[in-house]
């Protein structure tokens, strides 16, 4: 085929009918004409996209290996866009040797896209694959760290990942006391400095008896920040129970924490710190997952699924109240339902959180059910995505309550790309804040960019489509 028959065929015929026809053309080497004139790059981002949005996937790994050994350098300057599909694709199918060759490139190359890399780094932590997370942080903290391409601090979640696996070698070693020089040693290419007051925090919170409760309140009450400290040692020794990584239980802890910080942090009680408010909650959520260029709702989801196990714990070491846990968990399930029903075509790549050991305080049938819906949703095509409850219905006959917060979900089409993104959310929080009680605080408008259609015009003004524009 001549490359001015198959352009003519890609531009004039639908891209999933001729597909192949591209993996016949792509097989091959490519003619010097089309490589010269013609947007190579379009074409194999297109053709991977569109049969990936089809969830096509067997399409996708065949056309992304005959890009790969037909075409090398092809595939060397595109492989962000390919290796994010097979790492979530094969973490959820649980190939691990199949991760760690998806993953290597980015680990060779983690400057050609570090927004993309860091996704993906993130989502093998989020299914815990700690050879992985030790191989990428050994070879690339210090080009990371050096490079003047990336703002300040780039290299930070690389560096909390390694604070934690070494605080975990300390907790498994159960020493008395945690060695400063040797803390200060083993992580000081990592710009980690410590305060003395913060290591005997530390001391206390993952080597020491557990206080009771009201010792944990007065001790709140007194000196906040090292007991913050305290209290995050005895979760991630909670969580460790519970087949967690340091690492894992840390960044979910982390996040709630700048959840705290924004909105409690003059609150001196574990009650009221620890309280949280609907709306902002939600907020929060929703900056988590907005971005108009990245998908960044599997770390939004690690969070939400991940805050139950931080409150179930709360509750069981008695720091809040009944009523306290209960309102959150109320919260956490109708967000729960909205995020499944608004993503139900997409949370196949989120599934890591039914890798996780049950919360306690989660039914039996509620967790298998809504495992049932994450790994069903691999083959919900996107032209249902309107209407996934006919997709899951024998799901929502026996999740219980979650299922009507599914379904309320569902019908929230204006948030369907982004749950961060609507003028519906913006003017429920601009509402609620107008007259919120706590007037010493200052609530700015969410962001409300939605999300820009391949095919629509692009919104920088060339007149061109988004997709052969800044789309690529």
């Amino acid at each position: 085929m001549t490359t001015e028959e198959f352009w003519n065929k890609y531009i004039n015929e639908d891209i999933l009918e001729i597909f192949d026809e591209t993996c016949e053309f792509f097989s091959k080497k490519l003619p010097q004409e089309f490589i010269d004139n013609y947007d190579v790059g379009e074409v194999i981002l297109e053709t991977k996209g569109h049969q990936e949005e089809a969830k096509n996937f067997d399409n996708v790994i065949k056309f992304t290996e005959i890009i790969q050994n037909k075409q090398p350098e092809l595939y060397k300057k595109y492989f962000q866009y390919f290796d994010d599909f097979l790492i979530d694709y094969f973490c959820f199918q649980q190939d691990k040797q199949k991760v760690n060759k998806a993953f290597s490139l980015f680990i060779e190359n983690p400057l050609h896209d570090y927004d993309m890399y860091l996704l993906e780094f993130k989502k093998i932590l989020f299914y815990q694959h700690s050879d992985l997370l030790e191989q990428s942080i050994s070879k690339n903290f210090d080009c990371v760290k050096e490079s003047d391409n990336l703002i300040g601090n780039a290299e930070y979640d690389l560096a909390m990942v390694k604070f934690y696996m070494f605080l975990q070698e300390i907790f498994i070693g159960q020493e008395e006391n945690i060695d400063k020089s040797s803390l200060s040693l083993n992580l000081s290419k990592y710009n980690f400095k410590f305060a003395d007051d913060f290591i005997s925090a530390l001391e206390n919170g993952i080597l020491k008896p557990q206080l009771d409760a009201e010792n944990i309140k007065a001790i709140f009450k007194n000196d906040k920040v090292n007991s913050i400290v305290i209290i995050q040692g005895y979760f991630l020794r909670y969580m460790n129970e519970k087949g967690f990584e340091f690492y894992l239980s840390g960044m979910i802890w982390d996040k709630m924490l700048n959840y705290w910080q924004k909105n409690n942090r003059s609150k001196n009680t574990t009650d009221s710190y620890f309280k949280i408010q609907h709306k902002l909650f939600e907020k929060y959520l929703a900056e988590l997952s907005s971005d108009i260029f990245l998908d960044n709702k599997p770390e939004m989801i690690a969070i939400l699924w991940g805050s139950v196990y931080i409150y179930e714990f709360f509750y069981k070491i008695n720091i809040i109240t009944d009523e306290i846990f209960q309102d959150f968990l109320e919260l956490s399930k109708k967000l729960k339902g909205k995020v499944i029903g608004l993503f139900t075509t997409n949370l196949w790549n989120s599934n890591f959180v039914h890798s996780w050991e049950k919360p306690d305080c989660i039914s039996e049938t509620e967790f298998i059910e809504e495992n049932n819906i994450f790994k069903k949703s691999i083959s919900i095509k996107y032209q249902e995505s309107t209407l996934p409850k006919s997709s899951i219905s024998d799901e929502l006959l026996k999740i219980g309550e979650l299922s009507n917060y599914i379904i309320e979900g569902e019908k929230d089409t204006e948030t369907l790309n982004d749950i961060g993104s609507s003028n519906k959310l913006r003017n429920i929080y601009e509402n609620e804040f107008k007259e919120n009680d706590n007037k010493d605080i200052i609530y700015e408008p969410i962001r409300t960019e939605r999300k820009v259609g391949r095919n629509e015009p692009c919104t920088c003004g060339s007149g061109k489509k988004y997709k052969k524009c800044c789309g690529r």
